[in-house]
């Protein structure tokens, strides 16, 4: 019997290939390598190499759309040309084959993968005897000749569930797609617009916490702060009124003040801290973005690239759990072969038995994220942070309870209270192994015990405002996305990413544009199922029991069309509303995409971006043309704008590629005494040069 192996990318094949035979033979065919262990091939295709489109394409436009089929990835656009390399080997090698193992990471999209390279390139049924399926995750030696040896039957519920899920999507993008862009060409606004089933909803929560920031109206307040000291250490308490809304209030408390202050009451409270629970795919893109600032795309990218390289487990899982058969005494004995980890290896593996702090979730499919025992070679960057990250929090988990005590003190001055508050690691335990990662709040307060007399150094009003709620960051938005149960473990990022693309959203700490607001706000007027939570949860939690074999996928389906048909009914009926509504955020928001800043020259006018000239060029105008003819020439290639200039408050804008450089949009801008800069945050105000992750402390 002859077998062929599909893998999800060519370095999985080459790894199994290596694993199941001591010498394969390595194949090549055009640009494609596949090889031949005996009777066995492996072959690999590149990710998605199927899917949908229109059965019958009309040349004009309509909706709804429900007549699709799964056609080469080659036929749906140019940008996927060279997948058809992948699928001709493919089909070359099924015509020698008896058995076909679908060998895609085992999850939703690895299954889909898999089962349509079988049924359209090898023309096998997926789900027939002649089909197989290998299970492992982690590409380890041990993990792959287990997997290779127990092969499976295809996982009928996890085909189903992802075929729907496509199919829904499809429904969802394409659909809506359409009556966006029909109702934009009626109001003479030819632009592409989009909305999906899962970024409909995700941007009205994003939009939602926008406008109460816009809403928001600061008020004033004052606190008094009495700096007392103790043995020589100076400490801060806070009045028992947090908040004086009146400043002669404050004034008053803090002229009723006396050169001396009494301890009235010491508070002493212990707090046990257990050891982290294991990763999961979003707890780890919010560590990383936490402690690295890389955002959750680039982390599910980088870990995608550790499981291929055999460091780590597969990340797309929702497990935070290690199972009892895994073998974490002999991934920690691994790992101490690294000089870094030693220390703490050792220290854990003199605990018997060795019982990990699991946490709630689980995953059928894949235990939580942990290192393989692997050693590395040659990480950097990002790389090498997130495997430190990983592998840090593995020895964590099975560290000791860390014991933290806090301390509050009420303290009176000629009967005025105040409040001093203390926060110290008395046992770190855990957070040693943890290392790094492990940052917790620490406020020294000196010995203090009831009756105390201390001395008073200084009495401050400190005025205030209040401040509104805090923007999502890309990790929070994607585990508030978790809480709702809006899209998958596995796409969430991606999620927000194409609302980036979109130009709906923008910053690190995401800012809804103008034009998402007003995109939210007409679909919400007009066609509020397109925004629904409700409804897309509905069909999550529908996708998850078609994947236990528990619900018929063609009724998830039916329930689409008919969800898509009353969405169609109500675009149809507002078409010129939808139209004319969006048209106009389309056309504000190109006004201030251009917008540099005020005209220098007039200075009645805007800065704006301009095309044309003899030579047909970009170039820097005012909007007050042709009364006033100020222009800037602008270097060629791509331009950003990257924020407001420190020096005059117009855009700094940078050009793209190996030799790049910052300049202000103001040709008589103080920066200019300067030169180029080769860092746009040389130039920019100080809050729009700030890169540092905006994520709430641990405690």
């Amino acid at each position: 019997m002859t077998t062929l192996i599909v893998t999800e990318k060519p370095k999985v094949a080459e790894r199994i290939a290596t694993t199941i035979g001591a010498s394969p033979e390595r194949k090549q065919k055009g640009q494609v390598t596949y090889f031949k262990v005996g009777d066995v091939y492996v072959a690999p295709v590149v990710g998605h190499v199927y899917g949908l489109a229109e059965a019958k394409k009309d040349a004009k436009w309509t909706y709804p759309v429900f007549d699709i089929e799964w056609v080469g990835s080659w036929e749906n656009g140019k940008d996927s040309d060279y997948t058809k390399k992948y699928v001709d080997v493919i089909k070359e090698l099924a015509k020698k084959c008896d058995l076909f193992v679908n060998s895609c990471d085992y999850d939703i999209e690895g299954e889909v993968i898999g089962y349509n390279v079988i049924k359209h390139a090898c023309k096998t049924d997926p789900l027939g005897p002649k089909a197989k399926r290998m299970r492992y995750s982690s590409l380890t030696e041990e993990s792959i000749l287990k997997a290779y040896k127990n092969l499976s039957p295809a996982d009928k519920g996890m085909a189903a569930a992802g075929l729907t899920r496509h199919t829904l999507d499809w429904y969802w993008g394409i659909n809506l797609s359409r009556a966006l862009t029909i109702a934009l060409r009626k109001a003479r606004r030819y632009a592409t617009l989009s909305v999906g089933r899962v970024q409909g909803p995700s941007l009205k929560m994003l939009a939602k916490r926008e406008l109460e920031i816009i809403a928001f109206k600061s008020e004033k307040y004052w606190e008094v702060v009495l700096v007392s000291e103790k043995d020589k250490i100076a400490f801060e308490a806070l009045h028992k009124i947090e908040r004086f809304k009146k400043k002669e209030e404050a004034d008053a408390a803090k002229a009723r003040c006396g050169p001396k202050a009494t301890v009235v009451k010491v508070t002493k409270r212990d707090i046990e801290q257990p050891p982290p629970t294991p990763f999961d795919l979003t707890t780890l893109q919010t560590e990383a973005y936490r402690h690295h600032g890389i955002d959750p795309r680039q982390t599910l990218d980088v870990a995608q690239d550790l499981y291929i390289s055999a460091l780590i487990s597969y990340p797309r899982t929702s497990s935070q759990q290690y199972p009892p058969d895994l073998d974490v005494e002999g991934i920690l004995k691994k790992i101490s072969q690294q000089p870094e980890y030693k220390p703490l290896t050792d220290i854990v593996l003199k605990k018997k038995p060795l019982k990990p702090h699991n946490g709630p979730k689980k995953d059928p499919a894949h235990p939580a994220i942990h290192p393989t025992g692997e050693t590395p070679k040659g990480l950097d960057g990002y790389h090498k942070r997130i495997y430190d990250l990983i592998v840090r929090r593995f020895i964590a988990c099975f560290g000791e309870p860390a014991l933290r005590q806090t301390l509050t003190v009420n303290l009176e001055t000629n009967k005025e209270p105040f409040t001093a508050k203390g926060m110290a690691t008395i046992k770190p335990a855990w957070h040693t192994l943890y290392g790094p990662y492990a940052k917790f709040k620490e406020i020294q307060l000196p010995p203090l015990t009831e009756g105390d007399i201390v001395n008073v150094k200084s009495v401050d009003v400190k005025g205030k405002e209040t401040t509104p709620p805090k923007r999502y960051t890309p990790a929070s938005i994607i585990r508030e996305m978790e809480k709702r149960n809006l899209g998958t473990k596995a796409t969430r990022s991606t999620i927000v990413d194409i609302l980036f693309k979109r130009g709906y959203i923008k910053g690190k700490s995401l800012e809804v544009t103008p034009l998402g607001i007003n995109v939210v706000a007409t679909l919400d007027k007009h066609c509020p199922e397109v925004l629904s939570e409700e409804l897309t949860r509905k069909f999550e939690k529908e996708m998850e029991k078609i994947q236990e074999n528990k619900y018929p996928p063609e009724k998830v389906i039916e329930e689409g069309k008919e969800a898509i048909q009353t969405i169609s009914k109500n675009f149809t009926q507002h078409e010129n509303e939808i139209g004319q509504e969006l048209a106009k955020a389309l056309a504000e928001s190109s006004r201030d995409e251009n917008d540099l800043g005020p005209c220098p020259k007039c200075e009645k006018n805007r800065l704006t971006f301009r095309f044309g000239g003899p030579r047909k060029t970009r170039f820097i105008g005012c909007t007050g043309y042709p009364t006033c003819t100020f222009t800037v020439n602008l270097p060629p290639g791509t331009i950003k704008k990257m924020g407001e200039c420190k020096y005059c408050g117009r855009q700094v804008l940078a050009t793209t590629g190996k030799n790049s450089f910052a300049f202000c949009a103001n040709p008589y801008c103080e920066s200019k005494k300067n030169g180029l800069s080769k860092n746009p945050k040389e130039l920019l105000k100080k809050e729009e040069a700030k890169s540092e992750p905006q994520e709430e402390d641990q405690e």
